[in-house]
């Protein structure tokens, strides 16, 4: 059903997405260290993870990725 209360809302800024592996691009680690905030704050994480910022060499913007603390 694709009217669910939670269904994921879009923002102008979360349709900025100009890599190949079609991530959300951030312009600094600050501000995709903030987009990974709120991710988690959102239970968008993998269990046992932690989401993390990373810089893309492909499209040279930051981006997030679950990292594993539990093992």
């Amino acid at each position: 059903m694709a009217s669910r209360p939670t269904r994921l809302s879009i923002t102008d800024k979360s349709l900025h997405v100009r890599c190949e592996t079609f991530k959300v691009g951030y312009a600094s680690y600050h501000e995709a260290l903030d987009g990974a905030e709120r991710a988690m704050e959102q239970d968008r994480v993998n269990p046992g993870c932690h989401l993390m910022p990373y810089y893309c060499e492909r499209c040279g913007e930051w981006h997030t990725r679950n990292q594993k603390i539990v093992f």
